[in-house]
C-alpha cells in the first residue's frame, strides 16, 4: 500500500506532451506526381485575363525526389502533415488515373507514399482541386467556374449538406487509396471567412469517412502573433472535436510559386537564438512551419532550394536542443489530438489520489503536479519510473523539477486513477 498523507496536491494537464514544445512542418499543394501549381497558374492566368509564370514551372515533381526527402525525414526524425490532392487541378481522380501517368508509375508512387512518408505524415486532402470547384457527385468542375480558395473563402452556410459532402468525398478518394486521411487542408482561404462553419463541416466530414472521432483542419498560419491548438465543438459524453492546427511561421522556403523566397535564417539565425522558431520554442507555442511541395522541389531536380533551407534548420534546431529536452518533433495530428484531450478531460483530486476522466485518450498524456513533494506515482495500480533528467522523461515515467512533477503515460481507458506517495 502507498503511504498516504493530506496535502494541497494540485494537477492539470501540461501544455503539451512530454511537456515538450511540439515542432512540426506542413507541406501543402502536394499530391500524386504533378506539379499542381503548373496547373493552377497556368489556369489563373484564362481566369484572370493576366500573364503568371507558369511555362517554365516543372510539370512532374519525380518519385525519386518524394522518396529521398521523405527517408530522409524518416531519419532525421522530422514529422508533420502532408498533402495529397485527390483531383489535382481537375485533371482526374487520384484513385482511378490521372491521364498523365500510366497505372504503374502511380501505383508506384501511393506506393511508396505508404511506405516512407505515412509512417512520419499525416495525410490530408487539399479539398478535392485546389483549384476548380467540383460537383461532389460528378466530379467535374460547375459551370460557374468557381475557385476553391476564393469564391469557397466564405462557404454557402445555408448548404451544409452539400459542404460537408464536399469534404468527405475529397477523403473517400484518399481511403480508395489507402491514405486515410487525419483531417483536412484548406486550399488557400478556403473556408476561411466561416471558420466556425468550416470547423463543423470539415469534423464531421471525416468522422463520417473514417471514424476518427477528434480530427482537425488545417488554414490559419501565423506568422508572428501568439500561437495555440484550438478545440473546436468538444463533445464530452461522446468524446468527439475538431482539433485545429494554426502555422506559426511563414513560408521561407520557395512558398507556393516554387521560386519564392528561400531563407533558413528566418526560422532559426546561425547563432541559434534568432528567427521565428527560437521566439516559439522559448515562449512554448507550437512550432508548426508551413511549406509548399512545389518550393521545396524547386523549377527543376538539381534546384531543391525548399529543400536545402530546410536541412539547416532541423540541423540548427537539433544543436540548439541536442538531447530532445525541450522539444519533439510531432505530427499534427498528435499536436490537435494532445489538445482535445487537454480542453476535454476532467481532474478530481481527493488527498493523494487523482481521478481523471478522459473523453480522448492520447500517448504521452503529461500531468504536471505542484505544491506537494512526490516519492512515488501509480497509474492504476502501475508503478511509474523515476528518472533524473529531461531527456530520459517519457511515456511512463515521473520526472522532478523545479519544484513541481512531471508525469507521463499512455492512458488504456476513459477512467484514470492515479495515486501518488508523498514523504511523510
Amino acid at each position: 500500500m502507498l503511504q498516504q498523507r493530506r496535502c494541497p496536491l494540485f494537477a492539470e494537464i501540461a501544455r503539451h506532451a512530454l511537456d515538450r514544445v511540439p515542432l512540426s512542418i506542413i507541406f501543402d499543394d502536394s499530391t500524386v506526381l504533378v506539379n499542381l501549381n503548373y496547373f493552377f497558374l497556368r489556369d489563373r492566368t484564362i481566369a484572370e485575363g493576366r500573364p503568371q509564370r507558369w511555362e517554365d514551372l516543372p510539370v512532374v515533381h519525380p518519385a525519386s525526389f518524394t522518396r529521398e526527402f521523405a527517408e530522409w525525414c524518416l531519419a532525421s526524425g522530422v514529422r508533420g502533415k502532408f498533402s495529397v490532392v485527390p483531383c489535382p487541378a481537375a485533371l482526374g481522380r487520384i484513385d482511378e488515373g490521372l491521364p498523365l501517368f500510366s497505372k504503374t508509375q502511380q501505383d508506384e508512387w501511393l506506393a511508396m507514399c505508404r511506405e516512407v512518408i505515412v509512417p512520419a505524415f499525416d495525410i490530408t486532402p487539399e479539398m478535392l482541386t485546389h483549384t476548380f470547384v467540383l460537383n461532389p457527385k460528378t466530379l467535374q468542375p460547375l459551370p460557374s467556374r468557381i475557385w476553391e480558395q476564393y469564391d469557397w473563402a466564405a462557404l454557402p452556410e445555408d448548404q451544409e449538406e452539400l459542404v460537408t459532402e464536399y469534404i468527405a468525398q475529397a477523403c473517400r478518394i484518399l481511403v480508395a487509396v489507402g491514405l486515410t486521411p487525419q483531417g483536412v487542408t484548406s486550399p488557400g482561404g478556403f473556408g476561411g471567412r466561416t471558420l466556425p462553419f468550416y470547423a463543423r463541416c470539415a469534423g464531421e466530414a471525416v468522422r463520417q469517412v473514417t471514424g476518427n472521432p477528434v480530427p482537425y483542419f488545417f488554414q490559419r498560419v501565423s506568422r508572428d502573433d501568439t500561437v495555440d491548438a484550438p478545440v473546436w465543438y468538444p463533445d464530452r459524453q461522446t468524446g468527439q472535436a475538431t482539433g485545429e492546427i494554426i502555422a506559426s511561421t511563414g513560408d521561407w522556403t520557395g512558398s507556393w510559386t516554387g521560386y519564392g523566397e528561400v531563407d533558413a535564417d528566418r526560422y532559426i539565425t546561425p547563432d541559434l537564438e534568432g528567427g521565428r522558431l527560437p521566439a516559439l520554442i522559448d515562449a512554448g507555442e507550437p512550432a508548426v512551419l508551413i511549406s509548399h511541395w512545389q518550393g521545396f522541389y524547386g523549377l527543376h531536380d538539381e534546384d531543391r532550394r525548399g529543400f536545402k533551407a530546410f536541412k539547416k534548420v532541423v540541423s540548427r534546431l537539433a544543436e540548439r536542443d541536442p538531447r530532445g529536452e525541450r522539444t519533439q518533433w510531432r505530427t499534427c495530428s498528435q499536436i490537435t489530438t494532445y489538445a482535445c484531450a487537454r480542453a476535454m478531460t476532467e481532474i478530481a483530486v481527493e488527498d493523494n489520489t487523482i481521478r481523471l476522466d478522459l473523453p480522448v485518450q492520447t500517448p504521452d498524456l503529461t500531468l504536471r503536479l505542484t505544491d506537494g513533494e512526490v516519492r512515488s506515482v501509480r497509474v492504476d495500480g502501475r508503478p511509474l519510473t523515476r528518472v533524473s533528467n529531461r531527456a530520459a522523461f517519457k511515456s511512463d515515467t515521473f520526472l522532478l523539477e523545479d519544484g513541481a512533477t512531471l508525469v507521463a503515460f499512455d492512458p488504456a481507458q476513459r477512467q484514470v486513477l492515479v495515486e501518488v506517495e508523498q514523504p511523510t
